[in-house]
């Protein structure tokens, strides 16, 4: 990974305890989770009656009998309910950074920043503690994950590509992706990219020509290699959106890290499938996104369930109706729903082979992470392994497991309690008792959402 330097994180560190932040003062308190059923995001099956301490902001004790702690230590009965880690968003656009003007209704200006705050806080009021941005204004992701991490706002944790990287006439290219030069001149195009420490780097390997979208030019494959090789020699990781086999094989074949989406423009052969399993190599799910598009063949009613309302500005309905617009005259949804059942096999398939699959929606809207988990269910895995894909899955995606995604001594303390039992139904992920990042109760009251009155 791309970590900055130590001086630099001291300095950070410190103007964290000047801040005044709720999350900053409270990062020292201790918890003590009593009895509860663990479901630990490893896809080990829960584990009822169990108590779990976390101290200065990570998991420190997991027992199956009770505890002695301290006074000091903050207890929250765990009798009755489910306790999973903090849930990842591997794959989002947040609105506010002006490249997807078709998605946001909050603001004229071209970067809001309290549009994207707004955004963030309804990931961290569903359970969601940490998301991946992959492809955004780099001057406003980038500012939100550096006041993030600073303690400065309540947020999930941010991963942020800032800029993706594509080739000239090729898919992406514009406000939130540059179209490469050939190599060498490519280093200098890397070198400004690699200034804006990217967590993990996405590259766009499409050629589409396919349904209604018209053959464009695509990333050379000996450039791709070249680009990935040297940004692994700079410590960061990378992923890749492709849309069939062929461009998967192209990338992995690259030496790229992750796909950024199932490839479902066609059955997958079988040894792809296990080419992949065999490599453990992650990809995201990405469902949402077609089941979305699909769903504005009718209209954009999925923004008016209470899942929505609850955390999306009221406006919203009326502007992605000019996307749905704009989508109807492409003919997306009709192409989408004709590939969605190829892109759901092949999620089943690459899971069943051993494959390790990671929670993305390619969308901006918490909701839609929830929906991701209905749909990987749908197409046939078990709700208990849907869980390890949103979590510790995810954190293998980023590079961050030995920190992430898991309730185990030694990690981070993202976690969300439920009243209600996920591996029976996937859709009690939406039971929440409580979300902590860090070890930190979020007070979901107090979010900036409609739901509590915060439009």
């Amino acid at each position: 990974m791309n970590y900055r330097p130590k001086l630099l994180t001291l300095l950070c560190a410190l103007l964290c305890l000047a801040a005044p932040s709720t999350y900053a003062a409270q990062r020292g308190d201790a918890v003590l989770i009593e009895g509860v059923t663990l479901i630990d995001g490893t896809g080990k099956p829960a584990q009822p009656n169990t108590w779990v301490l976390i101290e200065a902001g990570r998991f420190t004790r997991i027992s199956n009998a009770p505890m002695r702690v301290g006074r000091h230590v903050a207890r929250v009965d765990g009798r009755g309910k489910f306790l999973i880690p903090g849930m990842m968003d591997v794959h989002i656009h947040l609105l506010g950074g002006g490249a997807w003007r078709d998605s946001s209704a909050q603001s004229d200006r071209p970067v809001d920043f309290d549009v994207g705050l707004r955004t963030l806080h309804g990931f961290l009021y569903y359970g969601f503690t940490s998301v991946y941005d992959a492809g955004n204004n780099p001057q406003f992701i980038t500012a939100l994950r550096d006041r993030e991490r600073r303690n400065e706002i309540v947020s999930p944790r941010l991963f942020a590509t800032g800029r993706l990287l594509s080739y000239p006439g090729s898919w992406s290219v514009g406000y939130a992706g540059i179209g490469v030069r050939d190599w060498p001149e490519t280093i200098a195009d890397l070198d400004a990219q690699l200034a804006l420490q990217p967590d993990v780097q996405k590259i766009t390997y499409e050629t589409m020509g396919v349904g209604p979208n018209p053959l464009v030019k695509s990333l050379p494959k000996e450039l791709m290699r070249q680009m990935i090789e040297y940004l692994h020699a700079r410590g960061v990781r990378t992923t890749a959106h492709v849309s069939n086999e062929q461009m998967a094989r192209d990338a992995i074949a690259a030496g790229i890290d992750s796909l950024a989406h199932v490839p479902a423009t066609g059955v997958l052969t079988r040894d792809f499938v296990e080419l992949v399993a065999a490599k453990r190599l992650p990809i995201q799910t990405s469902l949402a996104v077609f089941d979305e598009i699909i769903a504005m063949r009718e209209g954009v009613d999925f923004l008016r369930t209470p899942e929505y309302r609850a955390v999306v500005d009221a406006r919203e309905p009326e502007v992605r109706e000019q996307a749905r617009q704009r989508y109807l005259k492409l003919g997306w949804p009709d192409w989408f729903a004709a590939i969605y059942p190829y892109a759901a096999r092949n999620l089943q398939r690459i899971h069943a082979a051993g494959g390790l699959l990671v929670l993305g929606t390619d969308r901006s809207f918490a909701p839609a992470a929830l929906r991701e988990l209905e749909l990987v269910v749908a197409a046939g895995i078990p709700p208990l392994d849907a869980l390890r894909i949103a979590t510790l899955n995810g954190a293998i995606f980023l590079g961050r497991e030995s920190e992430l995604g898991s309730i185990e001594p030694g990690k981070l303390a993202d976690m969300v309690l439920l009243n209600a039992d996920p591996t029976r139904d996937i859709r009690n992920v939406r039971e929440i008792a409580g979300v902590w990042k860090a070890g930190v109760a979020i007070d979901r009251a107090t979010l900036q959402l409609p739901i509590n009155g915060r439009p």
